[in-house]
């Protein structure tokens, strides 16, 4: 019997519910599967406990003497004979019938500690050899190592005679515990000793003999058995193995080396810093160098004195050894040296910032400028360097639309005549740059009272702005005074611009925070340009107060809470403004300062960056990130950041124009959700996942996963079993 066509419906639809209840199971199974698998994107903060460290200065100007007086440089004669008169044949002292003491070696008079047991003491001492004279003594070195790591065998001798390198000798003298500056002092000048400095072991000598002469020591290799990280751990116990600060000295004075070194930063009153070739005991820059890190010291960085001989930066090296003496001077230990190979040139070059202007995108730059006033006497700001800066603005970092500049001095700089107004030395800057073919910025500041803000006296240093007044308009309100704090009113400033608790005791002698709100294709931005507390005044990293404190940071601390707290504010009452604080910190991006700055409102920028190249200053060995840029969350995940090197790794004839290099960000205020660059390298993500980035919080967004139908083969199998059952049958039942 056949079917009519008005039976085929009801044939389908048996065909479809036949299906359905097949495939039922498999598309529960697929469901729990995707549900199973679905991913939470949570955001993770850095929250590892921070040591101190006090591995920086100040980017204020300092008073610090200069690393050392001027010496001579010998070579060592390794290849004279030993010629001897008298040798010691006790290992101990023995008394003599005269006033002084016969000691066996120098490494008897050092002893296994940072002062000499014979402090004090009249001592007799033979067989010693000349490694390094200068104008107020000479090193004399033990011929023979006594075989003690812990103690050095060699001593300063200060003396008048006149002796050579290499001459063998027996000296007598009075062994005293003192400072190598001293040294320096004229007659009927007060010596002034240095605040938590160490002191270094010398012999003033009353009577040398020169005894022939003796092939010198062989220099000890001095990243041997350098301690990498740790100061002095254990102050109270004497521990070369496992401390630099007790390392150093159990070579004070002893001939050393540094293998085929390469150059870290610039040379700075006569030092450089070095690191062996090849060292890879620690984790080394994009530039060849050592980031500041949290819980370490870069101990294994050697400082070198090299006077003017050199002009050196990052990535230069030698071919050679570089050999001398260790010294201590300016707290800090140091190689004067005997042998100084030529310096090879490494071939470094200033960068040019990868963030070029755009239409929807607001470029925002920092630039600490280093004490730069109106005033181009000499020992203030020549016009070169108004010239330098102005052109890295054009060149370098593209014109910016808005600089937070840092270090702006008064008119005249630091002629101390009351002058308060910063305006003159702003607009300098700002007409050189458009004469230069850049853009014409607006200057603006809020004047600091006389004296109250640091800095160098009579200089009245502060922040202040340079803006594009065609790219961003600065609110239109009254400005606020010195002491007047900023605040908020329906969302926005009251003062504009205004500084930020400006009484506040957290900002006593300290450069003022100032606050000014913009607007930016319809967007509010509220810019803070900061200088925080210095460094002076933290205890020496190679001091005689061990473990080194941070003395100012718990100063920093406060500033960054009160900064905090300021933005939080602002965000209460309008959570659609954005904020971005920008500036020198005097502080790292690992510090309790930033995380206290930062807060859950804030995220610092520097973090997202690639960790082998955050730095924006260089100091005694380090590399290290003073600048900064923190950014509200509503728009850290639209915002992009980069320091630009072209000033921390250069001394002045290498083109530098300031001691730190600007730092930048940019903020995306385009429509278009899926244009916004990610501010690290990531691997490619669906719109709308949640950026996950240290100082972070946000709730993660979840992936919605729906069904899919024929995306397995258990599922194609199974329908193409229905539909072709489903076909047979239908022939089979139209042929019956």
């Amino acid at each position: 019997m056949k079917k009519t066509s008005k039976q085929l419906p009801v044939l389908f639809a048996t065909t479809i519910l036949l299906a359905s209840s097949v495939l039922s199971p498999v598309v529960q199974a697929n469901e729990a599967s995707s549900s199973s698998s679905e991913t939470s994107v949570t955001t993770t903060s850095e929250s590892s406990s921070v040591a101190s460290t006090t591995q920086s200065q100040s980017s204020e100007t300092t008073s610090e003497s200069s690393a050392s007086s001027t010496s001579s440089t010998n070579e060592p004669s390794s290849t004279s004979e030993e010629t001897p008169k008298t040798e010691a044949s006790s290992s101990e002292a023995r008394a003599t019938t005269s006033e002084f003491t016969e000691v066996a070696n120098i490494g008897q008079i050092q002893g296994e500690a940072h002062e000499s047991p014979y402090n004090g003491k009249k001592v007799r001492v033979s067989s010693v050899v000349v490694t390094k004279t200068d104008r107020y003594g000479f090193y004399a070195q033990d011929i023979k190592a006594d075989g003690n790591t812990k103690t050095s065998d060699a001593i300063y001798v200060v003396s008048k005679e006149k002796v050579a390198v290499g001459d063998r000798l027996t000296i007598e003298g009075e062994v005293k515990e003192g400072y190598m500056e001293s040294l320096s002092v004229r007659p009927g000048q007060q010596f002034k000793k240095p605040a938590d400095s160490l002191t270094v072991t010398q012999l003033f000598a009353s009577k040398v003999t020169k005894n022939g002469t003796a092939a010198l020591p062989e220099p000890v290799n001095i990243s041997d058995r350098m301690p990498k990280d740790i100061v002095d751990n254990t102050p109270t116990t004497y521990d070369p193995e496992h401390d630099a600060l007790d390392y150093w000295e159990s070579l004070e004075g002893m001939l050393t080396t540094v293998k085929k070194p390469r150059v870290l930063g610039p040379q700075y009153r006569g030092d450089i810093y070095l690191l062996p070739a090849g060292y890879q005991e620690l984790p080394l820059n994009n530039i060849g160098g050592v980031n500041l890190r949290p819980n370490a010291q870069n101990t294994a960085t050697i400082p070198v004195y090299v006077g003017n001989k050199f002009i050196a930066k990052a990535k230069d090296y030698f071919n050679e050894d570089v050999s001398g003496v260790v010294t201590y001077r300016s707290k800090v230990y140091k190689l004067e040296p005997t042998k100084l190979p030529d310096l090879q040139d490494g071939g470094l070059q200033g960068e040019v910032s990868k963030l070029y202007p755009s239409e929807d995108k607001l470029t925002i730059a920092s630039y600490n400028i280093e004490n730069f006033s109106a005033n181009n006497a000499a020992g203030e700001t020549p016009d070169a360097k108004v010239e330098k800066i102005a052109k890295s603005f054009i060149n370098e970092i593209h014109s910016p639309d808005i600089i937070t500049l840092i270090e702006v001095q008064d008119n005249n700089g630091s002629v101390n005549d009351g002058t308060v107004s910063g305006v003159q030395s702003g607009e300098k800057l700002a007409a050189k740059i458009k004469q230069l073919g850049g853009k014409e910025y607006k200057y603006t500041e809020v004047a600091p009272v006389d004296g109250a803000d640091g800095g160098k006296p009579g200089s009245n240093i502060r922040v202040a702005y340079l803006y594009n007044p065609q790219r961003v308009k600065l609110v239109e309100r009254e400005a606020g005074s010195s002491t007047e704090a900023a605040a908020f009113k329906d969302g926005h400033l009251v003062k504009n611009p205004a500084r930020i608790d400006p009484t506040n005791p957290a900002f006593t002698k300290v450069r003022k925070s100032l606050a000014a709100e913009f607007e930016f294709k319809g967007e509010r931005i509220v810019v803070i340009a900061n200088h925080l507390k210095s460094k002076l005044g933290d205890d020496a990293v190679y001091g005689s107060k061990q473990p080194a404190v941070q003395n100012t940071l718990a100063q920093r601390i406060e500033q960054g809470k009160l900064l905090n707290a300021f933005v939080k504010e602002g965000l209460k009452q309008n959570p659609n403004l954005k904020f971005v604080l920008t500036g020198d910190f005097n502080d790292f991006e690992f510090s309790e300062t930033a995380k206290a700055v930062a807060g859950n409102e804030l995220v610092n920028m520097m973090l997202n960056h690639d960790a082998a190249d955050r730095y924006s200053y260089f100091y005694r060995g380090s590399n290290q990130s003073l600048d900064n840029i923190f950014v509200s969350k509503n728009i850290a995940d639209k915002t992009v950041f980069s320091p630009v090197h072209i000033n921390a790794s250069f001394m002045e004839e290498h083109g530098r124009a300031s001691d730190h290099d600007p730092v930048i960000a940019q903020l995306d205020f385009s429509q278009k959700k899926d244009d916004t660059t990610p501010t690290q390298p990531t691997e490619p993500k669906p719109s709308g996942d949640s950026t996950t980035s240290p100082n972070r919080d946000d709730k993660p967004t979840k992936k919605r996963i729906l069904p899919s139908t024929g995306t397995t083969g258990a599922e194609v199998a199974v329908v193409g079993l229905v539909i072709l059952s489903a076909t047979l049958l239908w022939r089979k039942k139209v042929t019956d």
